[in-house]
C-alpha cells in the first residue's frame, strides 16, 4: 500500500549519512513513493543504486516496526544467503558493520536497489503464483542460525489483540472524536463493534489450540512483492514464528491458488491450512489495519495531504467490514 510523500524535504540530510555512515561517493538522493510505515527513496552512487528505508520516530506508529529490528534483518540477511538468494533485499551495512544508521529523529536502513515492478494491486500470473508458494514453502521450513523465540518473545505469535480493546474504547467515545474521523466512523459503528467481538472470541479460541508455529511473514500482497529477474518478497517488519495460516490468509481466494499451493506443497509435503485460524488472521488484519489508519490520524499529526488520504483508506477498511466472509454464521 502506497501513501502520498510526506511534505518535509530531508534529501540532503540522507546523502550526508550515506557518505559519513555508509561511505558511498557523492550519492543522490530522491524520495519515492513508500508504504505506511516509512518513508522511501532511491540513491544513486558510484557504487551502485541503492533502496533507502526511513523512519521518523517521532510518529508513534514507527515503534511497532522496528521493535524488531536487528532480529528480523539478521533473519532476513542469513534467509537470503541461504535459502532465497536474490529473492529478498540484500542488506548493506554501515562502514563500522551495523545493521541500520541511527539518528535522534530518523532511522534508517539501506538494501541494494532491485531493478523492476512492485506488483500493486495487479493479481499474481500463474508462474507468480508458483514462485510466491516456492518462497513461503522454503520461508516456513527455515531453520535459522539465531534460536527460536521463547514464549515471551515478541517475535512468536501470542494470539493477543490489544488494538481490539482500543477500538472498543474508542467507539464508545465518538463525540470526542475530531468530526471527519467521527464521520467516517459512525456509518459502520455497529458493525466495528460485532467484528471486534467476533475477533476476541477468536484469538481466545486460538490460545486455546497448539498449533505448529513456522517463521513467517505475515503481511504478504501485491505491494510488498517484487518482479525483478525473479520474484522478491519485500518489508520482513512483521516477521513472527507463527502458524503458516499468518501467510496464507489473503491468498486463498487469490487466482491461481491452486499453483501457488502446489509449489508450497513440494516444499513442505502434507501442509494443510486451518481454517478457523485462516478465519482469525483476516479479521484481526482488518481490525489492525482499522486502529492503525485511526492511531495515525489522531496521533502522528500528519499533514493535510496524508490525512486525507489516511481518511479515505481508513474508509474503505470501514466499507469492507461488511464482507459476509468476515463472519462466519455460528
Amino acid at each position: 500500500m502506497l501513501v502520498q510523500l510526506r511534505t518535509e524535504n530531508i534529501d540532503s540530510y540522507l546523502a550526508g549519512i550515506l557518505t559519513r555512515d555508509y561511505g558511498l561517493s557523492s550519492p543522490a538522493v530522491r524520495e519515492q513513493k513508500g508504504g505506511w510505515s516509512a518513508r522511501a527513496f532511491r540513491a544513486d552512487a558510484a557504487e551502485g543504486a541503492f533502496f533507502l528505508k526511513v523512519y521518523d520516530k517521532t510518529e508513534k506508529t514507527a515503534a511497532q516496526w522496528t521493535r524488531n529490528l536487528a532480529d528480523y534483518l539478521r533473519f532476513m540477511r542469513e534467509l537470503g544467503e541461504k535459502d532465497l538468494p536474490g529473492q529478498v533485499p540484500e542488506l548493506i551495512l554501515t562502514a563500522k558493520g551495523g545493521l541500520w544508521q541511527e539518528g535522534e529523529r530518523y532511522l534508517c536502513l539501506l538494501t541494494r536497489y532491485i531493478e523492476g515492478e512492485t506488483l500493486g494491486e495487479r493479481p499474481l500470473s500463474r508462474e507468480q503464483a508458483a514462485g510466491l508458494g516456492k518462497i513461503l514453502g522454503r520461508l516456513h521450513c527455515f531453520v535459522p542460525a539465531m534460536p527460536r523465540p521463547g514464549r515471551s518473545s515478541s517475535l512468536r505469535e501470542n494470539f493477543l489483540v490489544p488494538f481490539a480493546i482500543q477500538l472498543f474504547d474508542l467507539l464508545d467515545r465518538m463525540s470526542s472524536l475530531p468530526p471527519d474521523l467521527e464521520t467516517v466512523l459512525s456509518g459502520c459503528r455497529g458493525r466495528l463493534l460485532a467484528l471486534c467481538d467476533h475477533l476476541c472470541r477468536l484469538s481466545h479460541q486460538m490460545r486455546q489450540t497448539p498449533c505448529l508455529m513456522v517463521p513467517c511473514h505475515t503481511d504478504i500482497h501485491g505491494w510488498n512483492l517484487m518482479q525483478g529477474g525473479q520474484l522478491v518478497l519485500l518489508d520482513w517488519e512483521g516477521l513472527k514464528y507463527a502458524p503458516p495460516e499468518a501467510d496464507f490468509f489473503s491468498l486463498t481466494t487469490m487466482p491461481h491458488f491452486d499453483a501457488l499451493w502446489t509449489a508450497y506443497c513440494r516444499e513442505r509435503p502434507g501442509a494443510v491450512l486451518d481454517r478457523d485460524r485462516l478465519e482469525f488472521y483476516r479479521v484481526r488484519r482488518r481490525c489492525e489495519d482499522i486502529w492503525e489508519f485511526i492511531a495515525r490520524i489522531l496521533y502522528d499529526n500528519p499533514d493535510p495531504a496524508l490525512r486525507a488520504e489516511s481518511l479515505q483508506m481508513l474508509e474503505k477498511e470501514c466499507e469492507a467490514t461488511s464482507e459476509r466472509r468476515l463472519l462466519h454464521a455460528e
